[in-house]
C-alpha cells in the first residue's frame, strides 16, 4: 500500500503518511515542547493517549465558535507555548477546524500535524490548509489557509456513511462511479481520492480556479446541515448535495455520465446510513437564505455542476430547484 502523499504549497510543505501502529503517534505525543488536543470520544476508545499534555476537546460543532477558540489560545498560553511549540490534533474535522485555525494564528502560525481518526477526515480534509469556524450561525464563515506539518473500525454505521460521502463525491468529479464500492477496500480509495484532491492543490492551492470544483455537493450540502441545525452529518449533507447538484445538472440539459448509476449508490448509502429525514429540511425557501449568506455566495444560485467535467454555473430558474429537492427526499 501507499505510504506517503507529498504535497507543495506555498506556505509550507507538507506530507500525509498512512501509519499502521498507534506507537507512532504517541512517540510524536511524547516529543520535547508538543502540546496534543484530542477528541473526547477518541480519548475514551484509546486511554493509552491520556498522557502529558494532552487536552480533551469536545467535537461539537460549538467548539467551532471564536468564544472556544478563546479557550484553545488560553490553554497555550497556560502551557506557555511558543513559536518552536508543536500541536499534535487527534480527532475529526471538528478538531482540525478549531485547531488548525487556532495554530494559524497563535504566535502568528505555530506547526501542527493531523491525525484524523474520522473516515471524513481521512478521505478529504486532512490536506488542503484550510481552518475554519462558525460565526453568527454561519458555517465556517472565518477561517485561514494554513497547511500542517505533516481508527475507523469505531465508528457508527452513521459516521462510516458519513465519511464515505467525501469519497463518492470524488468518484462522481472523476467519472469513475461504477468503482465505488462502500464495502470494497476503503484504505485504496482513501489515498485514490486524497492523491485526486492532491494534484488540484498543486495547481490552485488557494480556490482561484480548479479548487472551487472540490465544492461540488457543498452548496446545498452546507445549507441542509444549517436547516436540519446540525442533525445531518457533513459527509451525508455532501451525499444529497452531490446528487441535488447532479440532478440539477441533468435538468439544465447536461448529459451526466451514468446520471442512474450516481443516484441509485447515492440513494443506498442514504438509505444504510439509518438517517431519518425530514420533509421541511428540503424546503427551498428555508435553503436558499443560507445559500446566498454562505462564505462563498455572490448572492445568486451558484452551484457546481457536471457533465464530462465539473464546471461553476449561475442557476437562473429556481423553479426547478423544489422538485428536484422533493424527488430526493421522496427516494430516501
Amino acid at each position: 500500500m501507499h505510504s506517503t502523499l507529498n504535497i507543495a504549497s506555498k506556505v509550507n510543505d507538507y506530507e500525509v503518511t498512512f501509519v499502521d501502529s498507534l506507537e507512532t503517534i504517541i512517540d510524536e505525543i511524547q516529543k520535547p515542547n508538543t502540546i496534543t488536543f484530542i477528541d473526547f470520544n477518541v480519548l475514551k476508545l484509546y486511554p493509552q493517549l491520556d498522557l502529558n499534555n494532552v487536552i480533551e476537546i469536545p467535537a461539537t460543532e460549538d467548539s467551532k465558535t471564536l468564544e472556544y477558540a478563546g479557550k484553545v489560545f488560553s490553554k497555550l498560553s497556560e502551557l506557555k507555548a511558543n513559536v518552536k511549540t508543536k500541536l499534535v490534533v487527534i480527532g475529526g474535522g471538528i478538531l482540525q477546524d478549531i485547531c488548525g485555525f487556532c495554530a494559524s494564528t497563535y504566535c502568528r502560525g505555530i506547526e501542527y500535524i493531523l491525525v484524523p481518526t474520522t473516515l471524513l477526515a481521512q478521505t478529504d480534509s486532512c490536506i488542503g490548509g484550510k481552518t475554519s469556524i462558525n460565526f453568527q450561525n454561519k458555517k465556517n464563515l472565518i477561517g485561514t489557509f494554513y497547511p500542517q506539518s505533516k481508527f475507523t473500525n469505531t465508528l457508527s454505521e452513521l459516521d462510516y456513511i458519513s465519511g464515505l460521502g467525501e469519497i463518492y463525491k470524488f468518484h462522481i468529479l472523476q467519472n469513475k462511479i461504477h468503482d465505488f464500492n462502500p464495502d470494497g477496500d476503503i484504505e485504496a480509495m482513501i489515498y485514490d481520492g486524497l492523491n485526486y484532491k492532491t494534484g488540484i492543490l498543486l495547481r490552485d492551492e488557494f480556490d482561484r480556479g480548479e479548487r472551487k470544483f472540490l465544492n461540488f455537493g457543498h452548496t446545498f450540502g452546507h445549507a441542509l446541515e444549517s436547516v436540519s441545525n446540525h442533525e445531518i452529518p457533513h459527509g451525508i449533507a455532501v451525499i444529497l448535495g452531490c446528487m441535488i447538484a447532479v440532478s440539477v445538472s441533468e435538468r439544465i440539459g447536461s448529459e451526466v455520465n451514468n446520471y442512474d448509476t450516481i443516484m441509485i449508490k447515492g440513494a443506498s448509502l442514504l438509505k444504510r446510513s439509518g438517517m431519518e429525514f425530514r420533509k421541511e429540511w428540503f424546503d427551498f425557501e428555508k435553503l436558499l437564505p443560507i445559500i446566498k449568506s454562505d462564505k462563498k455566495s455572490t448572492g445568486q444560485l451558484t452551484m457546481v455542476l457536471v457533465d464530462n467535467n465539473p464546471f461553476l454555473k449561475d442557476i437562473d430558474n429556481l423553479d426547478i430547484i423544489q422538485p428536484i429537492l422533493m424527488k430526493i427526499y421522496e427516494t430516501i
